[in-house]
């Protein structure tokens, strides 16, 4: 874990230059076409996405690679999936029983702070790519624990990101809160999914109130609206 750790706060100091000061809202980022509807050339079945779901939780129910699903259907792009849009599984990636159990996905988030988008997963600022998202927040506002793990690293002065919180959960997944006003917890603390943790300010690079967030798989940046319901 110890050398997870150092690799989640090496990258973090090469990925300074990120800034998160974006002042774009979502509504000014380019508009993303609506991904196009997949005319299968192999058997396989359409998923039909209900409300509350995410690419993840749908790759989970037919036991299939998310990252496989998105290159498939062609939305490596999208910053979220519709309710209704149909999600295209190949037979030859999907195993013949699925996860009828909910309680088999050992772990599931929430989000740190419900407000608008700034930046999005992979968006570039200064030829940089973010490897989290930016999420405009209220000064002084709750940010919670987007799962229960355990603290790895706080610090109140982290270069580029001031006020950081890194917290370990499990299945080798990280989640990394930035740009705080105020950590809440500290290192070695164990926290609930939900729990209070910092509140959002605008320390480090950043001149907006914003949460930034990132969420990582074995130390590898993924896209956290994949996840987040």
């Amino acid at each position: 874990m110890f050398r997870t750790f150092q690799c989640i706060i090496l990258g973090l100091c090469l990925a300074v230059s990120t800034g998160c000061t974006a002042k774009k809202s979502v509504s000014s980022l380019p508009r993303l076409k609506p991904p196009p509807f997949i005319k299968p050339s192999e058997p396989g079945i359409y998923h039909a996405v209900k409300r509350g779901q995410t690419l993840w939780k749908i790759s989970h129910i037919y036991s299939v690679d998310m990252h496989e699903l998105v290159a498939i259907n062609r939305i490596a792009n999208a910053c979220k999936i519709e309710v209704g849009q149909k999600i295209f599984i190949p037979d030859r990636i999907r195993k013949m029983k699925a996860i009828k159990n909910t309680g088999e996905m050992k772990t599931t988030f929430i989000w740190p702070y419900r407000g608008s988008l700034l930046t999005c997963f992979n968006q570039k600022k200064q030829n940089v790519k973010n490897h989290g998202i930016d999420i405009k927040a209220r000064p002084g506002a709750p940010i919670n624990a987007a799962a229960s793990g355990n603290v790895i690293f706080t610090s109140d002065s982290m270069r580029g990101y001031g006020k950081t919180i890194i917290i370990q959960h499990k299945n080798n997944f990280t989640t990394i809160y930035t740009n705080n006003r105020k950590n809440l917890v500290k290192t070695g603390d164990y926290v609930k999914q939900g729990q209070t943790i910092a509140s959002a300010g605008s320390s480090g690079r950043t001149t907006d109130c914003i949460v930034h967030f990132e969420l990582r798989k074995n130390n590898k940046p993924q896209n956290p609206l994949y996840y987040l319901p």
